[in-house]
């Protein structure tokens, strides 16, 4: 499966020079969705009418005045729980068939903003929770894209958009992108904006980007108005992980391959015991989501029923039978997590893990387990997963960085600078 024919910095470059339009750019798009759509379904809604409208004008504006911004003429996917003002946004689930919000969420207005042109709605797991959909892995159709951002991930992994915009209360962001082999960044809690979003469950919900490659994504965050330019760590730390249930064979020996390549190419890797305010986090996550997601969707449950997907039923029932001083006391494992992680992190900066337990699943009945990535989640710091070195003929599977709160543009260039090297060493 071929990537997009020019990566974000190599969009922003041509544009710039007048040497691309936002026209010709888009054209790509079409094409690869044209091409690839059928078999993978990645998409919900697409309105390339409206875009070529949207490109065209960008376009007379660049000639008159220039590009508004490093995503200038940029098309993009945009997952199917962020409202968009007079196209549908169904959250994945036929209950919610024939919704059209009367506004745009915040994220998409600033793309919008900053040139971007929105193709459409990528599809997403139903309410964006474990009842999958009829996306397809670009890798290997007979295997599921993860989830719950399954059509972005897809849709970046099929080469039919630069970029696109996922959510994450768990593992939605990074576990796809490890299963689709693109790169795949959550960033700290609240940092995207989520007015708009379907929510889930607020303490933990974020908003994340996809793209080809972590060098990708250097140029949307700097656009989006945050800090990109930082020097990478000169070391990771590594620790046994995750806390619950471990990693498959082909994923641990594919980290242990790239630790190896990491530390060939002088990069340091250190190497501690797994604190034990980790080991608290994967229960006090699951009370706090069950609790909020009822109090979020309780009453749609009580309206259909399991129609609105048999595990988030599951889910439900449980957070609605939760006591509010368990949820309460939840909550408070979290916050202590997060306290005692800051004070940790001064000593180890970045963390590397796997993105996820193996390679995607086959089928599609399940999209994944979110293991390796709902601690982190948990304690709403920046994650990120690349692509790591797999042979040829072999599923992807992804490297997951993590940092301290408000690290984000630290994480990004040791990102980066880790993909470089694995890449170098191939």
């Amino acid at each position: 499966m071929a990537p997009f024919p020019w990566s974000l910095p190599e969009i922003e470059a041509r544009i710039l020079a007048g040497e691309l339009s936002a026209e010709g750019v888009l054209q790509a798009a079409s094409e690869a969705i044209e091409s690839h759509e059928p078999s993978i379904q990645a998409w919900s809604h697409l309105d390339l009418d409206a875009a070529r409208e949207t490109a065209r004008k960008l376009d007379l504006e660049r000639e008159r005045t220039g590009p508004r911004s490093p995503l200038h003429g940029v098309p993009y996917a945009l997952k199917d729980i962020f409202d968009t003002e007079g196209m549908p946004t169904e959250w994945g689930t036929p209950t919610q068939h024939g919704r059209i919000p009367a506004d745009t969420c915040a994220l998409a207005n600033r793309l919008r903003r900053l040139g971007c042109v929105l193709l459409g709605k990528t599809r997403t797991t139903a309410f964006a929770y474990y009842d999958t959909g009829p996306t397809r892995n670009p890798h290997d159709p007979e295997h599921t894209p993860g989830g719950s951002s399954s059509g972005s991930a897809a849709a970046v992994a099929a080469g039919m958009v630069p970029f696109a915009v996922g959510s994450q209360t768990q593992g939605s962001v990074l576990r796809p992108a490890s299963f689709c082999g693109v790169a795949g960044f959550k960033p700290t809690h609240g940092l995207l904006p989520l007015e708009g979003v379907m929510p889930f469950a607020p303490t933990l919900d974020h908003a994340g980007l996809f793209a080809a490659t972590a060098c990708d994504l250097q140029p949307a965050w700097r656009a989006l108005g945050f800090e990109a330019t930082a020097q990478p760590a000169k070391a990771v730390t590594v620790m046994d992980w995750p806390p619950t249930g471990g990693v498959e064979p082909a994923m641990a020996e594919a980290f242990a391959v790239a630790l190896d390549s990491l530390a060939s190419s002088r990069m340091s890797i250190q190497r501690a015991a797994r604190p034990a305010f980790f080991d608290a986090l994967p229960g006090a996550l699951h009370t706090v989501m069950a609790f909020e997601a009822a109090r979020e969707h309780g009453n749609r449950y009580r309206r259909y029923g399991t129609q609105v997907g048999a595990k988030l039923a599951e889910l439900l029932e449980a957070g609605l039978r939760t006591d509010q001083l368990d949820y309460e006391a939840a909550l408070q494992t979290l916050f202590d997590a997060r306290r005692a992680f800051a004070a940790w992190a001064q000593r180890h900066p970045v963390i590397a893990t796997p993105a996820a337990p193996g390679p995607a699943p086959a089928g599609l009945a399940s999209s994944g387990d979110p293991r390796c990535n709902a601690p982190f989640t948990a304690l709403g710091i920046p994650a990120i997963s690349v692509p790591l070195p797999v042979p040829d003929g072999h599923l992807p599977l992804g490297l997951q960085l993590t940092a301290p709160r408000d690290r984000d543009a630290t994480l990004l260039a040791t990102a980066e600078a880790c993909e470089t090297l694995l890449r170098n060493r191939v």
